[in-house]
């Protein structure tokens, strides 16, 4: 390699991770890769290539972890126009960083974001991490690229990948992981008790797309607000639905559903999730193992869930959870409301959840086995 970042060796290996959304944005996707930095930075040196955030910096140096966040944020626009705008300006981009830095690339598989980086990696034979956090991948776009190793967070996801003929000894796959957190503040963060008494706090976190399902959970709160008062919905995120879910909460005058848009990840986790009752993950489809449910089982919270992806394997319906078929808000209201009346399979279901957490592997054996990745392709 010829360059450096900060004070770096130009002998680490300099890994491209190209995400796209990170921190401050919440998702699976930019909690797992900020998580990876923060575990391997004192031996990798990083460039974060991401989309860009309304009011925050465009390019930002965090000792030796570079962030550019000049991917375009056309979450909103046209398809033709994403179609049209981020190949070009993607493979620019990574062009740009593949001549100064010579550097290994990790990738989130999917969309047309995941989609161009593959295309680069194979166009220019640049050897890749591709993770892949869900089930909505074409098999087109998983095969495509110079891939060194595939990464699963789930089984679901591994028999796709083995099922289009992926080979199993380049699959890195993990049942879950421990959510990441500071061992000192959690000890101090202080939990709502469940069964308190007063209203009960429903939580839905993630990215507004239309595969999340809030369609489903603003109908489902709908249904409940005929006749309850005392249920009460905080969503909290952005995203392309953001539009479509304020013209609901308006036109049905849904007092009981608060919108909180992107909040760092300390206050979402001190302020909303130890402060919730249950979680509703209502998803349509694609989803992997989410990273949110095990936040939510982590804290002792029941969580509400549809089957979809690789949920199942985290929830188990009466056991760790309640599961639901995809895409019936009246299901999803007769489980909310049987969840909040009966305080005893809440904190059942939150134990059980807490407890199956002490299974999954840590973020140090992840780390680790990337690691060892990261220093194949570079002596390769």
């Amino acid at each position: 390699m010829s360059s450096k970042i900060g004070n770096i060796h130009p002998k680490r290996p300099v890994v491209l991770i190209c995400a796209p959304v990170y921190l401050p944005s919440q998702g699976g996707a930019a909690t797992y890769f900020s998580t990876l930095i923060e575990m391997l930075r004192s031996k990798v040196d990083f460039i974060v290539f991401t989309q860009s955030l309304k009011d925050v910096k465009t390019i930002e140096r965090q000792k030796n972890v570079k962030i550019f966040r000049i991917q375009p944020n056309l979450i909103n626009a046209p398809g033709f126009v994403k179609y049209a705008v981020i190949p070009p300006v993607t493979l620019l981009a990574l062009f740009a960083f593949w001549i100064k830095y010579r550097v290994i690339l990790h990738a989130h598989s999917n969309g047309i974001f995941g989609f161009t980086v593959s295309l680069f990696s194979k166009l220019f034979k640049a050897r890749m991490i591709k993770e892949v956090m869900d089930t909505s991948d074409p098999e087109f776009n998983l095969k495509l690229g110079s891939v060194a190793q595939f990464g699963s967070i789930g089984y679901t996801i591994e028999k796709k990948l083995l099922g289009i003929g992926i080979p199993q000894n380049t699959i890195r796959a993990y049942p879950s992981l421990l959510p990441p957190t500071d061992k000192v503040k959690f000890k101090d963060i202080k939990l709502r008790n469940l069964g308190d008494g007063g209203d009960t706090k429903l939580l839905f976190v993630g990215y507004f797309w239309p595969s999340k399902g809030t369609d489903v959970l603003l109908k489902a709160m709908k249904i409940i607000d005929r006749s309850r008062k005392d249920i009460k919905l905080t969503i909290l995120g952005d995203g392309p639905e953001r539009e479509n879910i304020e013209q609901f909460l308006a036109e049905n005058n849904l007092k009981s559903v608060t919108m909180v848009g992107i909040t760092p990840r300390d206050e979402y986790l001190t302020k909303y999730l130890a402060n919730t009752d249950i979680l509703v993950l209502p998803s349509h489809s694609g989803e992997g193992n989410p990273f949110v449910i095990l936040e939510a089982f982590q804290f002792g919270r029941p969580v509400i869930a549809t089957r979809v992806g690789g949920t199942p394997e985290l929830i188990k319906d009466g056991k760790t959870g309640l599961l639901i078929e995809p895409g019936n808000p009246e299901a999803l209201a007769e489980s909310i409301i049987r969840l909040a009346d009966d305080k005893k399979l809440q904190k059942r279901l939150g134990k059980n959840g807490k407890r199956l957490l002490t299974t999954f592997p840590t973020w140090e054996n992840l780390a680790d086995e990337i690691y060892d990745v990261y220093l194949k392709i570079l002596n390769g």
